[in-house]
């Protein structure tokens, strides 16, 4: 049996390497023939007057094999392009927004066909609104949808007389929230936010990040709020990096100590209107739920013209 095995393997050629392989390798042999037609051959053959007749023999059929490589070089690569839209995400074990997609004009798949017609239908009754937070807990943090969450902490920097700034929708370079305490110059950020509403423990990464924008920022310090908590990895780099660490636990004892008029203020800041519903992080309008064969996932209302998606929260423990 082996023996059959081994006579019957063969090493591929070039060509089924090239119509194999990424896009790069194609355009790598294409430049190879190239600079084999321009340069090695002549040379290699054309200072000798016996060898010189191959010169003319084997350039031109590098070319012919640079043309050749180069096409199926640009066939691979549009083989390759990702698709117009991404599969549905996996329902998650934490409450981590995940990258925006943006639309393109390829054709839209089956889910981007689906995920239309859930669009274009007319939206349910909403359901009977729960009764109104009175009191802060720990469960009630763990609710808040992560824009409303980090529009909290920005709340809560201003009320203590801080002057605090969010960062715009999109990729917020690491940082959520700058803060300006620096009275000789009210324009340099003296210390930088970040705020996780996960519903599972940070790791040291995202931590790591932050000490990378404070360095960038020329920020002296900087703070992490996660309502979950921190892993001990985590924990002991922020410890040596002049990085605060704000689990639920900690921030929930910070706002009971406020005074009952700014605690319920920011109560009825953090609970108005809809605060469970994620809001898109593209658009930034409430999201809907959607679903899929992979689970139920948040999406964008103003689908195709957005679409971005959520991860589905995840019941926390």
């Amino acid at each position: 049996m082996s023996r059959r095995y081994r006579k019957s393997r063969r090493d591929p050629g070039l060509f089924e390497i090239a119509t194999t392989s990424d896009w790069k390798v194609s355009a790598a042999m294409a430049a190879v023939c190239i600079l084999a037609a321009t340069v090695i051959i002549p040379a290699m053959f054309g200072s000798s007057r016996m060898l010189s007749g191959l010169v003319l023999a084997f350039v031109p059929l590098a070319w012919l094999m640079a043309v050749l490589f180069g096409s199926i070089s640009v066939i691979r690569f549009f083989q390759q392009r990702p698709p117009a839209s991404p599969p549905p995400p996996r329902p998650p074990a934490a409450r981590q927004a995940q990258p925006v997609v943006r639309a393109t004009n390829a054709p839209l798949s089956e889910l981007d066909k689906a995920l239309l017609a859930r669009s274009s239908a007319p939206e349910p009754a909403p359901v009977a609104q729960e009764a109104h937070p009175t009191v802060w807990s720990r469960a009630l943090i763990d609710r808040i949808e992560w824009k409303r969450f980090e529009d909290l902490c920005c709340e809560f920097y201003r009320v203590k007389g801080i002057r605090a700034e969010t960062t715009a929708l999109g990729p917020d370079g690491g940082v959520d929230i700058r803060l300006f305490q620096d009275d000789t110059d009210p324009q340099r950020c003296t210390a930088v936010v970040q705020c996780k509403a996960w519903n599972q423990a940070v790791g040291v990464k995202p931590v790591r990040e932050l000490r990378g924008v404070m360095a960038h920022e020329r920020a002296e310090k900087a703070f992490f709020m996660a309502p979950n908590g921190f892993t001990d990895e985590a924990r002991a780099f922020a410890a040596e990096n002049r990085i605060t660490l704000l689990d639920g636990k900690l921030f929930l004892a910070m706002l009971e100590r406020l005074p009952e008029a700014l605690r319920q203020q920011l109560l009825d800041f953090a609970t108005a209107g809809d605060w469970t519903t994620p809001t898109c992080p593209s658009c930034g309008v409430k999201m809907a739920a959607r679903d899929s064969k992979r689970g139920r996932f948040w999406g964008c209302i103003r689908f195709p013209k957005c679409r971005a998606t959520l991860q589905m929260r995840a019941a926390t423990p």
